[in-house]
């Protein structure tokens, strides 16, 4: 009889209990999640690609000015309106507010696709911004209505839904920018616009959760604006979400910058952004274990705690290889932040006003990512690089003791 090898064992051991722990993770997930994810990823292909697609035909027939606002205008509406579009989720439900946005979606693409011009850009652009902010916004909501064995899997599941945006984002654009190069702007608008339909339709084949329980809603209840600056709880969760925007952008817009400044090429300020991106992607797949280990107070204070560490660093980082091993450590902090805010956001809401929480969460990310940047800009003009890092730093410490305190809150009332 042969004699066992010991490292064979160990590894089938090792496969066994990875197998295990998926399983068991798999067993907890609400089937609904899976029809929502691909729903939502052939929603946010147009969205990404359609970015791209607007900011070149503007970049070729007006310069650069009009390519920002092109760019600008996929924005403009979720930052103004969130917290109105919020409202209409907890009026209607989150179904039919998915689908009517699709629906919005596909006459934005539609309309360059029929009228390669400006104007018909800017207006699409508008209408593609406003629909995908109101789709994201009530599947984050319909989320919260799931069924699941445990609340923390809710935290894992929203984690989900983000991870099918990453890899549409990837997607995205390389598809659009193959149909650019070779069959023109015109249909790649077009290609898009019966991704959406292809979406709509699916969404009209699968399952979609809808919580209509909110349609009953004291509809003269107080303002939910008023509900959170009275309630230092609430006001402490809408605070951190502003410091995780402004983290956020303050990475994406100021590694180019202080890559820039050190004259690093383009091709390694990219493998950057990437590694941050990777890191975003791999904490997200894990999130569905983690929220079984850890609170959401815990762990957002342990991903400030660890994103504050980063910005300090990352004046200091020389070299790319240095510098993408930051930007994947960010990327892992960042991407615990979403999830679990919105978790704690649907716990903390009072009945019936979840969309309009998740609205004004979104309208303050979204101010936060128009104003930011250009007060990194000011700085940077100013200063340098160096000292807005350090002013992101100071934001995610104070952030971190703050989710820290929130953390203490809530075992002392538990």
């Amino acid at each position: 009889m042969l004699p066992s090898d010991p490292s064979s064992s160990g590894s089938r051991s090792l496969s066994s209990k990875l197998s295990q722990m998926f399983s068991r993770t798999f067993a907890r997930v609400n089937p609904q999640i899976f029809s929502l994810i691909a729903v939502s990823v052939l929603a946010h292909i147009t969205m990404s690609g359609g970015r791209v697609s607007a900011s070149l035909f503007a970049l070729q027939h007006g310069g650069s000015f009009n390519a920002g606002i092109a760019y600008s205008l996929y924005g403009l509406l979720p930052a103004l309106l969130s917290l109105h579009m919020g409202r209409w989720v907890d009026r209607i439900g989150p179904r039919t507010v998915m689908r009517v946005s699709l629906v919005s979606m596909i006459i934005g693409l539609a309309l360059p696709a029929f009228w390669a011009a400006l104007p018909a850009v800017f207006v699409g652009a508008a209408l593609g911004g406003f629909g995908f902010g109101t789709y994201m916004l009530a599947a984050n909501v319909s989320v919260s209505f799931m069924d699941f064995e445990d609340e923390a899997d809710r935290i894992g599941m929203l984690a989900w839904l983000q991870l099918g945006n990453s890899v549409s984002a990837v997607v995205g654009p390389s598809v659009v920018g193959l149909i650019i190069d070779h069959k023109g702007f015109s249909a790649a608008f077009g290609t898009m616009a019966l991704i959406v339909l292809c979406s709509l339709i699916v969404s009209y084949r699968v399952h979609l959760p809808n919580g209509m329980r909110q349609a009953h809603q004291d509809k003269g209840g107080e303002s939910i604006v008023r509900t959170v600056f009275t309630n230092p709880r609430l006001l402490r969760i809408y605070l951190l979400t502003m410091a995780v925007a402004l983290a956020w952008d303050g990475f994406n817009f100021m590694v180019p910058v202080l890559g820039t400044e050190r004259g690093y090429s383009a091709t390694t300020i990219g493998m950057v952004l990437s590694c941050f991106a990777v890191g975003t992607f791999a904490i997200r797949a894990a999130l569905p274990w983690m929220s079984r280990k850890l609170s959401e107070w815990r762990m957002l204070c342990l991903s400030f705690g660890v994103a504050a560490s980063v910005f300090f660093v990352l004046p200091m980082a020389k070299g790319g290889l240095l510098l993408g091993a930051c930007g994947f450590v960010f990327g892992l902090a960042a991407g615990v932040g979403q999830p679990n805010i919105l978790s704690l956001i649907y716990r903390a809401m009072p009945a019936g006003k979840q969309g309009e929480g998740a609205g004004l969460r979104s309208m303050m990310g979204n101010m936060m990512g128009l104003t930011g940047p250009s007060l990194y800009g000011a700085i940077t003009a100013l200063f340098g690089a160096v000292p807005v890092f350090l002013l992101i730093g100071c934001i995610m410490s104070v952030s971190s003791w703050q989710a820290h305190h929130g953390y203490r809150s809530r075992a002392a009332s538990a």
